[in-house]
C-alpha cells in the first residue's frame, strides 16, 4: 500500500481515494472510501493510454456481470463501476488479503490439509453459484484465488462465458453457457483463458469450459495448495498441455482422502467429474447457508493479512457527505510537525574533502514544538495486540476477524467519533507508516529542504524550487529560477536566502516572490563563490568569495554579509592550501571554518564581529579522507577513520578515546559521519555512526562507550554506508540506505519498520530530512511526508 501518485484521481463517483494498492499491465488499483462512510473499496482505473481499447471494455462489462450474477460471501461483490466514463473503473469491496500463489510460497510443503479442505469447500461453493447463474468461470488458477482471513475469494471473471439469451445452465453433456461456440483461448488476446497448468483437458485440447471445466481447474489448485506443486508439472506449457490432456495427475504426498476427492475431480472425461455441490460436501463443506470453518493459514500471511488491515485502519476518517469534492491528496487531518525557523543546531558534519559544495551542513535536529494529534478514530483496542494474537497460529485469523465484529470491521472506522483518552490504535509491529502524501519533482533532489513554520517544506533541485504544504503535499509555489543544489537558509520570519548561479537572492518563503538579488558583489573585488551558513537570527550569511585578480588561483576569502543592510560587514582570507573548500559554521562568538592542509583536517576560529583569526589548529591524524563530526558545546571533533572511532580535544588537540567500533569483523568497513543527537527522553546526548556492512551503533559521546548495535535487513548488493538522523523528540533514528528507510528505537536499537518505495529507480538513494514527529524523505523525484512517531 502506497500514497497517491501525482496523476492519480482523489475522487472517482462516490469514492474518495485515499491510497494505491498496486499496478497491472492495464489498469492502477487504489484503495477508496465513499463519502459519508462505509467499508474501504478496491477501485481498479484503467490506464488513460487504454481506454480506448473497446477490447478491454468488453473485458471489464463481462467480470462485471460475471461478478454481480455470480456475488455471493465468497465472490467480491462490485459496489460501483463507470464502464462508459473516458476511463472505465470499477469498485469492489476491499478484502485484506493475498494471492492464494503467494500463500503457497510461503509454506512450500502446502497447506495444513483441514485448511485445504475449507478452502476448497468455499470455491466450490461460489462455483454452484456461478453454475447455477448459467455461466462457466473458465480461468480458475492459483492467481484468480485470494485468500483473506475469513475465507477465499474467487476472482478473474473477465474470462467468464456468460449465458445467451434463451440459453439455461446447460444439461448432462456439459454442454451450454457458451459450451460449443468458443474455444480454451482468450478470444480478445489470443491467449489461453488461465496459466496452463491449472487448465482443463477439454481447455489444452482448443475446445470451450463447460463447468466441469471449472471443477478440474479447483482440484488442480487445491493439490498445488497442498502439496506446494501443481499436479501436471511447471514445464513449458505444451509440456504441461499435453500431460493434462493424455497422462495421470501426480499428487504428492496428499492423504488418501484427499487424493482420492481429487483424482475424481481431475478425471480427463467432463462426465466423470463431481459437480459443484457434490465437491462441496465431499470436502466437508458446510451448508452454503451455515458459517464456514476457520481457514487455516500461514503465520507470514496472517502477519500480511493483519498489517494490510492495520494500514487501512489508520487512513482518515469517514469524510462528511457535504464536503468537497476537492479533498486533498493522502491528507490525515492531522498537523505535520516540524523544525523551528531558526534551528539552533549543535553538532555539525563536515565533508571529507572534494565531497559536496564545501559547506558543513548541519545534520542534528532543530528543536521542535510537538503538535497534539487529535484522535481519529477508536475501533480495535490495538492493532498491535491483535496481530499478536494472529501470529499464535495460522488458523486463529477466522477468529480474530470475527471477534472484532466480522471482516467489515477490518475495513470501515465507523462513523466519526469523539476523541478518546484510549491511545491511538497503531499497526502491528514491523509495519511501516503510510505515508501522508507523495510529491513528484520534476527532478531528483538530494538535498535538505527547507521547513518553514512547520507549513511549508521548500524543496530545490538543479530544475525549480517547490514549496509544498506539509499537511496535504500541494504546492504552494514554485519558481524555475530557484533551481540549486543548496539549500535555502532562513534569514527573518519571511525571507529565506539562497545562492543561484553565483548571486544570493532574497524570497518570501510563504508566497516565493522575489524580494532582491545581490548580482554586485564582485563591485567590492570579490565575486561569490558558495554559501556556507547563517547566523541563528539570519542577519549575517556566511559565503566564500575569490579575488578578481591575482592570476590563475586568486586568493579566497570568507566574508561575512548583513542581509538587513545587504553591506559587507567584514572579510577573512584563507589560507592558500584551503583553496575553495571549506565548510563553516557558527557559534555564540566565533565562525569555525574547517578546511584542509598537507592531507590533514585545521580548524581555523574568525572572531564574529570584525572577522579576526583567533586561532588555527590541526589534528595528527585527522586526514581528508575521514569522516568529521564537531561538537562546538563539547569542544570535541569526532572522526571515522576506516572503522575506528575517535574524538579530539579542539582547544588542546589531544585525544579524548578511541575506539576500532567493528574490530571483531574480518573484514572493516569504512564507518559513515558521526551524528551527535539528543537521546531518548532528553536524557543526555548520543553519538550514532553507521557502516558499509549496515550496522548501525550508538556511542556514548564523552567516554566512548558503545551502548548498542543493529543490524539492518539489507536485500540489496549495493554497500554504501547508510545515512542517519534523529527524530525531534530523540526516539527514533533514521536510518537511510539503497534498501529504505529504517525506523530504528534509540533506545535499544531495534529495527521497528522499514519504508520502501514501490516504484523508482533502483539507482536512487533514499534521502531523510527529520520535522519534529515526521520526516520529509526524497527518492530519485518522488517525494513523501512519513509519519515517524
Amino acid at each position: 500500500m502506497h500514497t497517491l501518485h501525482n496523476a492519480d484521481p482523489r475522487r472517482l463517483g462516490p469514492f474518495l481515494m485515499l491510497a494505491r494498492l498496486g499496478e497491472t499491465d492495464s489498469g492502477v488499483r487504489l484503495l477508496g472510501r465513499r463519502v459519508g462512510g462505509g467499508p474501504a473499496v478496491e477501485v481498479t482505473l484503467v490506464r488513460a493510454a487504454l481506454a480506448d481499447d473497446q477490447r478491454l471494455r468488453a473485458r471489464l462489462r463481462r467480470d462485471v456481470a460475471a461478478s454481480r450474477a455470480a456475488a455471493g460471501r465468497w465472490v467480491r461483490p462490485v459496489e460501483d463501476a463507470e464502464l462508459d466514463a473516458a476511463v472505465p473503473w470499477v469498485a469492489h469491496a476491499y478484502v485484506p488479503a493475498v494471492p492464494l500463489a503467494e500463500a503457497v510460497r510461503a509454506a512450500p510443503q502446502g497447506l495444513a490439509e483441514p485448511g485445504v479442505r475449507a478452502l476448497g469447500a468455499a470455491l466450490a461453493e461460489a462455483l454452484e453459484r456461478v453454475h447455477s447463474a448459467g455461466m462457466v468461470h473458465g480461468g480458475i488458477s492459483a492467481d484468480a484465488v485470494l485468500v483473506a482471513g475469513d475465507g477465499p475469494r474467487l476472482t478473474g471473471f473477465h474470462h467468464a462465458r456468460l449465458p445467451r439469451h434463451g440459453e439455461d445452465g446447460g444439461g448432462a453433456d456439459g454442454v451450454g453457457a457458451g459450451g460449443g461456440r468458443g474455444d480454451a483461448y482468450d478470444s480478445d488476446t489470443g491467449r489461453f483463458a488461465g496459466p496452463a497448468p491449472f487448465l482443463s483437458p477439454e481447455q489444452a485440447r482448443g475446445r470451450a469450459p463447460v463447468p466441469a471445466s471449472d471443477v478440474f481447474s479447483l482440484a488442480a489448485v487445491l493439490a498445488h495448495a497442498a502439496s506446494g506443486r501443481t499436479p501436471f508439472g511447471d514445464d513449458a506449457p505444451p509440456q504441461v498441455l499435453y500431460r493434462i490432456a493424455a497422462e495421470l495427475p501426480d499428487l504428492g504426498p496428499l492423504s488418501a482422502p484427499l487424493a482420492e476427492i481429487l483424482t475424481g475431480c481431475l478425471d480427463k472425461d467432463p462426465a466423470g467429474r463431481p459437480d459443484a455441490a457434490a465437491l462441496r460436501a465431499a470436502l466437508g463443506g458446510p451448508d452454503p447457508a451455515a458459517p464456514p470453518p476457520p481457514p487455516r493459514l500461514p503465520s507470514a500471511v496472517v502477519a500480511r493479512l493483519a498489517r494490510e488491515a492495520a494500514q487501512v485502519l489508520v487512513l482518515e476518517e469517514p469524510v462528511p457527505a457535504g464536503q468537497p469534492a476537492a479533498v486533498p491528496p493522502g491528507a490525515r487531518g492531522e498537523p505535520a510537525a516540524g523544525g523551528e525557523v531558526f534551528p539552533g543546531d549543535e553538532v555539525f558534519t563536515a565533508p571529507t574533502q572534494g565531497e559536496g559544495q564545501g559547506r558543513a551542513h548541519p545534520v542534528a535536529d532543530p528543536p521542535s514544538a510537538r503538535t497534539a494529534a487529535a484522535s481519529r478514530r477508536a475501533l480495535l483496542t490495538t492493532a498491535a495486540a491483535g496481530a499478536a494474537g494472529l501470529l499464535a497460529g495460522g488458523g486463529a485469523v477466522a477468529g480474530w476477524v470475527a471477534g472484532r465484529g466480522g471482516l467489515s470491521a477490518l475495513t470501515d472506522p465507523g462513523p466519526a467519533r469523539r476523541p478518546s483518552a484510549r491511545p491511538e490504535p497503531r499497526p502491528p509491529a514491523g509495519t511501516a507508516p503510510l505515508a501522508r502524501w507523495r510529491f513528484d519533482l520534476t527532478d531528483a533532489t538530494s538535498v535538505p529542504p527547507l521547513v518553514w513554520r512547520n507549513r511549508l517544506a521548500i524543496i530545490t533541485n538543479a530544475q525549480e524550487a517547490v514549496a509544498l504544504d506539509l499537511r496535504t503535499g500541494r504546492p504552494s509555489w514554485r519558481r524555475d529560477d530557484l533551481g540549486t543544489d543548496a539549500t535555502p537558509e532562513p534569514i527573518s520570519r519571511e525571507l529565506a536566502l539562497v545562492a543561484v548561479g553565483g548571486r544570493l537572492t532574497a524570497f518570501n518563503a510563504r508566497d516565493g516572490h522575489q524580494r532582491w538579488v545581490e548580482s554586485t558583489y564582485s563591485g567590492t573585488g570579490l565575486t561569490f563563490r558558495t554559501m556556507l551558513s547563517v547566523d541563528a537570527d539570519g542577519r549575517r550569511a556566511y559565503f566564500t568569495a575569490t579575488g578578481t585578480s591575482g592570476g590563475d588561483d586568486p586568493p579566497a576569502h570568507v566574508v561575512a554579509y548583513d542581509t538587513r543592510t545587504r553591506r559587507e560587514r567584514w572579510r577573512a582570507r584563507l589560507p592558500a592550501a584551503y583553496g575553495h573548500d571549506i565548510g563553516a559554521f557558527p557559534t555564540r562568538r566565533s565562525l569555525i571554518g574547517m578546511g584542509y592542509r598537507g592531507g590533514e583536517v585545521e580548524l581555523i576560529s574568525l572572531r564574529l564581529s570584525d572577522g579576526h583569526q583567533e586561532w588555527r589548529r590541526r589534528f595528527a591524524g585527522v586526514g581528508t579522507g575521514d569522516k568529521v563530526g564537531i561538537s562546538p558545546t563539547r569542544g570535541l571533533l569526532y572522526a571515522a577513520h576506516g572503522a575506528t572511532l575517535r574524538a579530539v580535544d579542539i582547544d588542546s588537540g589531544r585525544q579524548r578515546w578511541s575506539l576500532d567500533i567493528n574490530g571483531y569483523a574480518s573484514t572493516k568497513s569504512p564507518l559513515g559521519h558521526p551524528v551527535v543527537r539528543q537521546g531518548p527522553g532528553g536524557k543526555g546526548d548520543v553519538l550514532y555512526v553507521s557502516d558499509g556492512t549496515k550496522l548501525v551503533y550508538a556511542v556514548d559521546p564523552d567516554r566512548g562507550t558503545e551502548l548498542w548495535r543493529s543490524a539492518l535487513p539489507d536485500d540489496t548488493v549495493w554497500k554504501a554506508t547508510p545515512t542517519l538522523s534523529v527524530s525531534g523528540s530523540g526516539r527514533t533514528v533514521l536510518a537511510a540506505a539503497a534498501a529504505g528507510v529504517f525506523a530504528l528505537d534509540a533506545r535499544t536499537g531495534g529495527v521497528r519498520w522499514r519504508f520502501q518505495e514501490s516504484g523508482g529507480e533502483l539507482l536512487d538513494g533514499y534521502y531523510v530530512y527529520p520535522a519534529g514527529s515526521s520526516a520529509v524523505v526524497a527518492h530519485g523525484a518522488a517525494v513523501f511526508l512519513l509519519p515517524v512517531e
